[in-house]
Formats: C-alpha cells, structure tokens, sequence
C-alpha cells in the first residue's frame, strides 16, 4: 500500500465528471485534524460530485486518496464508511416517517443498534423534541434541516462531508449547527463544505478548494 506524508485525508491528482463532462483535473488537497475546507464553486462546478466521491458514493476514475497517509478507494474501505458522515445538499428524509423513526433507520443503515441515548441528545440539541413522532412531510423545511443535522450530533464521525449544511435554517438552527461544529474541530474532526458564502465569519477554514475554473 502506498504511503503519504500527512494525518487526516489527501487527495491527489482527481479528476472530476459528470457523464461526459470533464468538471475538474489535477484536483489535489488535504485536510488535517482539527480543520476543515472550504469548497465553493458554481452550480454545477463540480461539488457534490467531490463530496460524494470522498463518502464512497461515487466512483473515484483518476486520482489517489489518502487516509493517514495510506491510500485507500472510499467505495471499498469499509472503515471510510464508518468513519465519514455525509449530509447531501437534500436532507434525505423519508417523509412518511417520524424523526425518530427516521434517525432508527439511518443508525441501523450504518449498523447501530439502538442509538437512543444519542438520538435523543441530538434531538435536544437541535430543538426538535416536541416533534420527534411527526412525520416529516409535516415539517417545514428548516425543521426537515434540523433533523438532517441531528445525524451529526447522534452518530459521531472524524470526516463529516457537508453540502450547503445551513440551507433553510434559520438564525438560531444556524447557530446550533456552527456551536457544533467547533466543538466537532475541537475533538479532532475534519469536514469538507460545499458552499455558496464564506464560512468565515463564523469558524475560519484551513482553505479553500475553488472548483469552476478551466480545467
């Protein structure tokens, strides 16, 4: 197995498509424990396509990637699955499912049994327990947000991998999220995050990956 120099995750040389399109070359990166990225770009630039490559959900064509210098492929180290949190630009709720019943069926996809201690302190967290048994097509979109973002606080990971993980919430959800966050950074954790505004003013990034330029 090949060996990198760094902690935390690297990306070397990946190259980026959607069908035919080539949305990205030469992409190389790293994030080390206690940071995170910044990626930013058009829409249609290329950035949930990166995320979902690094969660193991789409296929790594060119490229290397790296975990604690070793290299690995993310659709097939199922230590990566464990280990990495991927919250898409969509919150992934069944609708006709309760939050409760939703987050049981995301902790048994991961194979976690009975996280109900966690779920509930997520849950706490983010505000939501009066609306734990209602069924999520009842929920306005920033409480659909909330219950996404509890994942986070319920089913801890070292790499979360965040499209646009404020869309919808308001003031105090954004406030939440970000108390998080740092708390997350402050335990050693890294992220990756997919936005439109600078995250800045709220916890400074290690960098910024620009995506949308010439490949």
């Amino acid at each position: 197995m090949d060996r990198g120099a760094g902690s935390g995750l690297e990306a070397r040389a990946l190259e980026l498509r959607r069908g035919r399109r080539l949305l990205a070359r030469s992409l190389s990166f790293g994030v080390q424990p206690g940071s995170y990225l910044e990626l930013t770009g058009p829409n249609g630039s290329g950035k949930s396509t990166l995320l979902r490559i690094l969660a193991g959900l789409g296929r790594l064509e060119t490229g290397q990637v790296f975990w604690n210098g070793a290299t690995f492929n993310p659709q097939r180290e199922e230590a990566h699955h464990a280990r990495t949190l991927y919250l898409g630009h969509t919150d992934g709720l069944k609708g006709l499912l309760s939050i409760g019943e939703n987050l049981r069926l995301f902790a048994a996809l991961r194979g976690i049994r009975e996280p109900i201690d966690e779920i509930e302190k997520g849950m706490g967290f983010y505000g939501l327990e009066h609306l734990k048994p209602i069924v999520c097509d009842r929920l306005s979109q920033g409480q659909r947000r909330r219950a996404a973002l509890v994942r986070l606080h319920a089913f801890p990971a070292a790499l979360w991998l965040l499209d646009e993980p404020t869309t919808a919430l308001d003031r105090e959800g954004v406030e939440r999220f970000f108390s998080h966050f740092r708390i997350h950074l402050e335990r050693g954790g890294m992220a990756l995050v997919a936005t439109h505004q600078s995250l800045a003013r709220w916890i400074a990034p290690a960098g910024e990956i620009a995506l949308g330029r010439s490949p």
